[in-house]
């Protein structure tokens, strides 16, 4: 499509008694994106958490596991859903095992055809150190939509990678804690949407429960521009309250990103980095004065 409705979604964790009304928030948020006639929806970082208010009890290793369990469920329930409603879903982020491994991974649901798997592939000191994650390897993209999992895009590769694949959208589910989380973030697809001349979906995860691994959260859940004509001169096309539950809903379009790239006032695109710079360092024996 060459033109599209998006829906960056700011999921709110809020306590629920049982699965039901955890599947009962999400339809709310994705009935929101449906009746702004949206095309696409993209659900943030991680937010099955909100089932760990099942197990108040239960200790920080042993959260990646518990969540686990839920990744069939979730997995199948998002495909139905994308069926139903003829949305594309980028079904944010969860945990699953394969094999003796956890991954931080999310599903991208195109109504009628079958999902694409994407993995978290930088992991945080917490997933690496509390969780034991393991990192994946790869990115999914369809249609023109590629998407990156929260610290994936704080690293340009990646982003150029989907770029050169044919993404003219990159969908982020997120989930920051801090404001220098969240600043990290958001201020990385700012810059990635200035280095591949494309839109940037931010989908952030808010709320908390007090307690680790969800002590505070920081976030807002936004629709990015290229800095560059002709796109607006504020690149945040439409974003959510900070901290509060919300939808962000912006028509892209795709004849402005090849207009931006072949005609804008820079050529970031054609002039990204291309792997041949030359660093100089002092030499290994320099003495200091």
């Amino acid at each position: 499509m060459d033109t599209l409705t998006v829906a960056a979604v700011a999921f709110k964790l809020r306590p629920v008694r049982g699965t039901g009304e955890y599947f009962a928030h999400l339809t709310d948020l994705i009935q929101r994106a449906y009746d702004g006639e949206s095309d696409v929806v993209v659900l943030p970082e991680l937010h099955v958490l909100e089932l760990l208010s099942l197990v108040p009890d239960l200790p920080e290793h042993k959260v990646a596991p518990y969540l686990a369990q839920f990744a069939d469920e979730l997995e199948e329930w998002l495909k139905r859903i994308s069926n139903s409603s003829d949305l594309v879903i980028v079904g944010g982020s969860h945990i699953r095992k394969e094999e003796e491994a956890l991954y931080n991974v999310g599903i991208l649901c195109r109504p009628g055809r079958a999902p694409l798997r994407y993995v978290k592939n930088n992991l945080t000191r917490y997933e690496r150190e509390m969780w034991n994650l393991t990192p994946g390897r790869g990115l999914a993209l369809a249609d023109g939509l590629g998407v990156t999992v929260c610290y994936d895009s704080e690293f340009p590769a990646a982003a150029l990678a989907l770029g050169e694949a044919g993404a003219w959208v990159q969908a982020t589910p997120a989930w920051t804690e801090t404001v220098r989380g969240f600043r990290r973030v958001r201020n990385g697809l700012l810059a990635r949407a200035v280095e591949t001349q494309s839109y940037m979906v931010h989908a952030s995860l808010v709320g908390d429960f007090g307690r680790e691994p969800v002590p505070a959260s920081y976030g807002s859940s936004a629709i990015i521009a290229p800095s560059v004509e002709p796109f607006p001169e504020d690149p945040i096309l439409e974003e959510t309250a900070l901290g509060e539950e919300g939808v962000a809903l912006a028509l892209l379009d795709r004849a402005l990103v090849d207009e931006a790239r072949s005609r804008g006032e820079v050529s970031n695109w054609d002039d990204r980095a291309r792997g041949d710079w030359t660093v100089a360092t002092p030499p290994a024996d320099e003495v200091s004065s």
